[in-house]
Order: structure tokens, then C-alpha cells, then sequence
């Protein structure tokens, strides 16, 4: 096959004839009604591993191990493999893979590929040095310096650690598969801060590629404007997604912002397809919930942030990655919680027919998913609890009275599909007029858990000077999806607070 810069829509439909691929619109779940065809490959993608210290080697160990148990055939890691941008991590995570992967091996002799590289955190200068958790690891200054990988040698420190040449930009095959690897540069003419990739358009044409199958990439930063849409923190500055949509097959994976697998819009469909990876050290949230934890969200960057009443939803425990199934058909991707071994939601299966479809009738572009993915509704027993007030703080630490308003959370559909998130309005009614006071959104607390695990009441907090007294005042409580789309609501009996 010839060299080329791209591949055109006619090119891949006319290389896809007689595969017999079929899709149903949507392409959500196992119900979808696709033909699979033959399982062809198999790979792990986790992203913002963050080892820090030997702290963090057993929830990297046990991922790695689960993955050896489906038999992958590679893993991908979207960077941010240390946390302090220091060789020493790196090798405590290489010392691990090499643990489980002796020899690039898995437990059956299966060669098992190592598709990592470098995220921002590892190409630091030497600012995380002297946090606490290094300082203890590694008490001598000098040792911890003279480990910073980005002011001294980025190459040696991964050939090193992982005894295989690097470059900038990997390329790979697995089991007759290319997969790009971007390791994360900076200070480059033009890209100062890492927010592009020098060198990827002539890297991507230089590939001979078959317009058959799939052409994975990974980089640490979410090409801009694809997967969880153009309001999430950690994008790029936009000319990756320019290159990459000159390929409809290209199958992007990014981390850098956390997002929890459970959110819907962490896949995306446009000129090619674009998956964040949640990470394996701790997941966030999309901003503007009460209990949520977003990177935009903190108060440096948000001075309305200290009026929230709750704290953020526990996130340390939610150590998260993907796994990747190749088949003729599609691609399944499986949603997975590494804790408590637990899918977050349903598979995404991608049928590889719909590379070829015009970039807006792709199944899994934001317009599609927004008509099939369902929303999850309360069951005929749930109802509104409102508590008695209690002492609480703000996230200003200031202290308040506090009304705890609380439901069940809501069954997810018969697809799978949990409630993103609820919106919780404090309704006044005056005669015949009813309307909303205050309107909150909050996440259950088992968001970034197993879907069978998020049973747990949900509450949602509200100040005593947000409760108007001596007027009829109820809460009323809708399930949420990702794509906005509000379920039936449940509400509390009317009532005066005093």
C-alpha cells in the first residue's frame, strides 16, 4: 500500500466491502444487535497512574495483573506514569510492569507490548521535589534533583527504566495493528508547554496504513474539542484534532483531566473517534455540582466554589482504566473499576463500519449518543427525605445550619445506563404559582464506583440562609444524564421552614 497523509471516507467504505460489518444506530452496549465478528486483539488503557512512591506500586500491580488475566496483548498508558517527574518513580513503576510482564511476557508466554508514555507530569521541572511524600521516600536533595527526568535526559531515563529505545513519538505494531504513541514534549519551538505534538503530521503520513482497520494513537492531553466536550479542563491547543481528522480510522485515546469512566461523553465520534481514560490514581468530576470534584472547580479558579455546602465525593479509591477488545467488526470497550473489580457502566462497541460514515452520522458523535443513551429513573418507592438541620461547613470552611435533602439513587436502565448526576430544586409556592427558589446538582456518592455498588442514599446539602422561612417550600429531585436529558421527578410534601 502506498504512503499516505490520510484516508479518505471512500477509500476505507471500499475497504471495508464484504467484511460484513453491521451496526445498529447508536452502538451502545451489547444489545446493539452487531455482529462482532472474530476477536482479532486485545488491550489494557489506563492513563495519570501517578506513582509517586512505593505507595502506589500495589494498585498498579494488582491492574496490571487483572489485565494479564483477560489475556491482553498490550498496554497503553496515556502518561503521567510518575507523579514528581522523577527517573525514581519511573523505575518503581518499571520495576513493577517487569514484575508482572517478566521479559514483556505475560503468565502463558503471550507477548504482552508496553504502550506507555511520558504525560506532563513526567516532563517537570523540579517543583515536586521537595513534597513531602519524595522527601520522605527519598531523603537526600541531590538524589531527587539529579533524578528529574525533563532537566536531564528524558531518553536515557525511559531506556533505562524500560530497556527499549525511545523517541518522541513511538510507533508500534500489535498483532498487525499501529498504534502512535506521543510521549509528552515541551519546550520545542512552538509548543513551550506541551499543548501540541511537533512532528505527529509527518509522522502519521509516513504510515502505511490499511484502510481496514483501526490506527490507534495516544497522547496525555484531550485533543480539543472531542472526548467530554469543549468545557472539560486538560485540552490541547486544537491542531492535534486538525491532523487527526484526516484519518476517519484513527481511534484517539487521552487522559490528563481524570475523568471518571462513568460519563457518558468520555467517548466522542467526529472525524475520527476519541476516548479519555479515566485515571488509575484518583477520578474527577465535571464542574459545577456540589459534591463534585473538578479541576476548574477549586476555589483559586472558581471564587464562587466556597458557597457549595458539601464537600467533593470521595475519589481515592477509584482506581479506573479501560479495556480495549478488537474485533472484525468493532471495537468493545469495557468500563472498569480495579478497587472493588466492577464495570462503572455499559460496554461502548464502535463498529469499525462506522469510521467510513460523514463525521455526524458517526454513532457515537454527542448528537447520536444524546437520543440513545437513556436515563436512569426512581423507582416507585423512592422518595425525598428532608432532615433535620445539622452543623456543617462550607467549602470556605465557614460555618452553617444545614438541611440534608435525600433520595434513593436512581435504577439504571435496562442498557445499563446510570444517572450522570441529579438536579435538586428548592420550589416555593405561593397560591397557584409554584417556582424554583434554588436549583442544585449533586453526584451520588458512589459515582466513581461499580454501577451494582451505587445503592447509597444521595444527599444534597442546603444552607439555612438558602431556606427562605415562613413559606411553603418542597424539594424536587431529577435523575441527570451526561447529555442533559432529565428523568421523572420525585419531591418532598410541601412544608414551612421556620
Amino acid at each position: 500500500m502506498s504512503m499516505q497523509t490520510g484516508v479518505s471516507r471512500r477509500g476505507f467504505m471500499g475497504g471495508l466491502s464484504g467484511a460484513g460489518a453491521i451496526f445498529a444506530a447508536g452502538g451502545v452496549g451489547a444489545s446493539t444487535g452487531i455482529d462482532l465478528g472474530r476477536e482479532r486483539m486485545r488491550f489494557g488503557v489506563l492513563a495519570d497512574i501517578h506513582i509517586a512512591t512505593r505507595a502506589q506500586q500495589p494498585y498498579f500491580e494488582r491492574t496490571l495483573r487483572k489485565f494479564d488475566e483477560w489475556k491482553v496483548d498490550g498496554v497503553v498508558a496515556c502518561g503521567d506514569l510518575a507523579d514528581y517527574a522523577m527517573e525514581l518513580e519511573l523505575q518503581l513503576l518499571a520495576d513493577t510492569w517487569f514484575k508482572v510482564f517478566p521479559d514483556g511476557r505475560g503468565s502463558d508466554g503471550r507477548p504482552v507490548a508496553n504502550l506507555m508514555h511520558y504525560g506532563d507530569h513526567d516532563m517537570q521541572d523540579d517543583r515536586y521535589i521537595n513534597f513531602k511524600d519524595a522527601v520522605k521516600e527519598w531523603p537526600d536533595e541531590k538524589i531527587r534533583r539529579d533524578s528529574v527526568m525533563f532537566t536531564h535526559d528524558r531518553k536515557a531515563s525511559w531506556e533505562r527504566c524500560f530497556k527499549e529505545p525511545w523517541s518522541p513519538i513511538a510507533v508500534k505494531e500489535v498483532k498487525g495493528y499501529t498504534f502512535v504513541l506521543s510521549h509528552f514534549t515541551r519546550g520545542e519551538p512552538g509548543n513551550a508547554v506541551g499543548n501540541n505534538v511537533p512532528g505527529l503530521k509527518e509522522a502519521m503520513a509516513a504510515l502505511k496504513l490499511d484502510p481496514k482497520k483501526p490506527v490507534f494513537y495516544s497522547q496525555h492531553r484531550i485533543p480539543r474539542n472531542t472526548a467530554c466536550g469543549p468545557l472539560v479542563w486538560g485540552q490541547d491547543d486544537g491542531s492535534v484534532t486538525k491532523i487527526l481528522s484526516g484519518y476517519p480510522n484513527a481511534v484517539a485515546f487521552c487522559g490528563h483531566c481524570h475523568m471518571g469512566g462513568a460519563y457518558e461523553k468520555s467517548i466522542w465520534q467526529g472525524a475520527f473517534t476519541c476516548v479519555q481514560v479515566p485515571s488509575l490514581r484518583y477520578c474527577v468530576t465535571m464542574q459545577g455540582r456540589e459534591n463534585g470534584y473538578s479541576l476548574k472547580d477549586r476555589p483559586r479558579v472558581v471564587p464562587a466554589n466556597p458557597s457549595k455546602c458539601m464537600g467533593s465525593i470521595g475519589s481515592g479509591e477509584c482506581h479506573q482504566g479501560l479495556l480495549c477488545i478488537v474485533h472484525d467488526n468493532a471495537m468493545v470497550i469495557r468500563r472498569w473499576e480495579f478497587t472493588h473489580d466492577k464495570p462503572v457502566g455499559p460496554d461502548w462497541v464502535v463498529p469499525i463500519s462506522s469510521f467510513a460514515l460523514p463525521p455526524h452520522k458517526r454513532p457515537f458523535a454527542f448528537a447520536n449518543r444524546e437520543k440513545v443513551v437513556g436515563v436512569a429513573e426512581f423507582s416507585a418507592r423512592a422518595k425525598v427525605t428532608v432532615g433535620k438541620p445539622v452543623k456543617g461547613k462550607k467549602r470556605d470552611k465557614s460555618e452553617h445550619m444545614m438541611t440534608p435533602v435525600s433520595f434513593p439513587p436512581a435504577v439504571p436502565t435496562k442498557d445499563g445506563f446510570r444517572a450522570n448526576d441529579y438536579e435538586v430544586s428548592l420550589e416555593l409556592r405561593h397560591g397557584e404559582v409554584e417556582r424554583v427558589l434554588l436549583q442544585k446538582r449533586v453526584y451520588s456518592p458512589m459515582y466513581h464506583r461499580g454501577t451494582e455498588m451505587d445503592v447509597k442514599p444521595v444527599t444534597c446539602m442546603f444552607a439555612a440562609d438558602e431556606i427562605p422561612a415562613g413559606w411553603e417550600l418542597r424539594f424536587t429531585v431529577r435523575p441527570v444524564n451526561a447529555f442533559g436529558r432529565k428523568g421523572n421527578p420525585i419531591s418532598s410534601d410541601w412544608r414551612k421552614f421556620s
